[in-house]
């Protein structure tokens, strides 16, 4: 009975609602629809450029869109629900998110796609600032290890199952509605989401504070500006209006890096608190946080490219040769916070140089045979590619927020998500221009050869970034939570 009064005091203390277990299922829902999402489009997305007659470039602009406005609004949502209300913006979010995916699944033209999936990143990036920060407030310190290790585990089962179910959809083409169907089964999960949220209780920082609207103009239409003509310049043939783009852009990050600096010199809240980089072990954790994501995504791009329009795969073969590196990403995110706890930093050095390792054999396996990507040999080394990927990936959050104290987690946490995602859109831009420069001919003019070639020096950048990934991480020790 003593027991159970100081649990309750403690409970009562912490300002923790005895209904948060079931907060926690509805808030964690539109995450998974997220993941899934993001996936899912991946392997249908060749046969979404070929509906929809879209090019290439407009192929990249549908996934680089979504997670570069998802990135850059990260940074200011966040503080959106600290200050209006956390719930109140999870709203907002899921229903922006439910509608475009209705949309999604409804249009016919590729640039009108673009358009869409913009808006469903700004909707996502509303959503999961709140989820995370709910997750937060709403639980007991002595819980927070099992929330999170649900939240990640909930990340990984998406990303596994995400490209599977993607192509299985497809395949299926339920009302023949082909890829459209990756957008519109969203709906009803979201419509279910949006009937829970009115049990939720509301939440906000009590402290009043202001946003950084001047500071968010300037990052968000820097980052912009860089990426975007990162995707365009290869259709356009790089004209100068492109270049005046990234000229641009590197003058309004610089302008952001100043106007940041003197509001914090003069004690006003800057949208970044950018003395956070001062030290040293988190910037090197967000390098490894660039490179590790640039590597893993621009892998995903080019393996459904060469799959399908190399080999002509259709979209259920394409999800068999994605579902052993699924699967083992998936395995390795259950037990990487166990494993990291017992063997520390080792776990995610070994991780990024198993994910290097495998990029360069799988090199050297397609000049032996680059045309059964669904035997053994290929089936295993995708699965231990997942399983190294898992290990780097999933306890990268944990270690890199570890590196700082308490005071700066807020800042860091953003910070992470926003690179992530960042690298997401930078990783699939920067790759698809070395695809196509080392191709040498159009998608429908080259041959197996050209494919080979392109996807090999792919690849090896692939291997390079997950090798710098490691480099990063050796220069990190061990923070105390480990």
């Amino acid at each position: 009975m003593l027991k159970h009064k100081t649990i309750e005091g403690e409970e009562l203390e912490q300002g923790v609602s005895p209904r948060r277990w079931y907060t926690l299922a509805v808030i964690l829902l539109p995450i998974l629809l997220i993941s899934l999402n993001t996936y899912m489009i991946q392997v249908a997305l060749p046969f979404i450029q070929s509906n929809l007659n879209a090019s290439f470039s407009d192929a990249q602009l549908i996934v680089t869109c979504f997670s570069l406005s998802l990135a850059i609004t990260l940074i200011v949502s966040g503080k959106l629900g600290d200050i209006y209300g956390r719930k109140r913006l999870l709203r907002i979010g899921v229903s922006g998110f439910t509608l475009m995916a209705m949309l999604g699944g409804m249009t016919t033209s590729p640039t009108l796609l673009i358009v869409i999936r913009i808006f469903q990143g700004l909707a996502a990036a509303l959503i999961q600032p709140q989820v995370l920060s709910m997750m937060q407030v709403n639980f007991l310190p002595r819980e927070k290890g099992l929330v999170f290790g649900i939240y990640g585990a909930l990340l990984g089962f998406g990303f596994a199952f995400g490209l599977t179910l993607g192509g299985i959809l497809v395949h299926w083409n339920v009302f023949d509605l082909g890829w459209r169907s990756v957008f519109l089964i969203n709906v009803p999960f979201g419509i279910v989401v949006l009937l829970c949220l009115p049990f939720l209780s509301e939440s906000r920082r009590d402290r009043a504070q202001k946003n950084d609207w001047f500071g968010t103009v300037l990052i968000m239409g820097g980052l912009f500006l860089l990426v975007y003509p990162l995707s365009e310049g290869q259709k356009q043939g790089w004209p100068n209006w492109i270049w005046g783009c990234m000229v641009l852009a590197i003058l309004l990050l610089f302008t952001f890096i100043a106007v940041e600096l003197r509001k914090q010199n003069r004690g006003d809240a800057p949208l970044v608190d950018l003395t956070i980089f001062k030290q040293r072990l988190f910037g090197a954790g967000i390098l490894s946080v660039v490179f590790i994501y640039l590597s893993m995504f621009s892998f995903f791009f080019i393996l459904t490219y060469y799959l399908q329009f190399g080999l002509h795969f259709d979209v259920q073969e394409t999800s068999r040769a994605f579902l052993p590196l699924g699967c083992g990403f998936f395995l390795t995110s259950l037990i990487s916070s166990r494993v990291v706890d017992r063997w520390g930093m080792v776990v995610l050095k070994i991780g990024a140089l198993v994910t290097a390792g495998c990029c360069f054999l799988f090199i050297l396996l397609l000049h032996i045979d680059a045309i059964h990507l669904l035997n053994l040999t290929y089936i295993a080394l995708l699965l231990v590619y997942g399983l190294g990927l898992g290990l780097v990936t999933t306890p990268l959050t944990r270690v890199v927020l570890g590196t700082l104290p308490a005071k700066d987690a807020g800042t860091g946490s953003g910070l992470f998500n926003t690179v992530m995602y960042l690298a997401n859109s930078l990783g699939v831009a920067l790759i698809s221009i070395l695809f196509s420069v080392t191709l040498r001919q159009s998608l429908n003019n080259a041959v197996l050869s050209d494919y080979v070639r392109a996807f090999s020096a792919s690849l090896t950048a692939c291997g390079g970034m997950a090798l710098v990934t490691f480099v990063c991480l050796i220069l990190m020790r061990s923070p105390k939570n480990l």
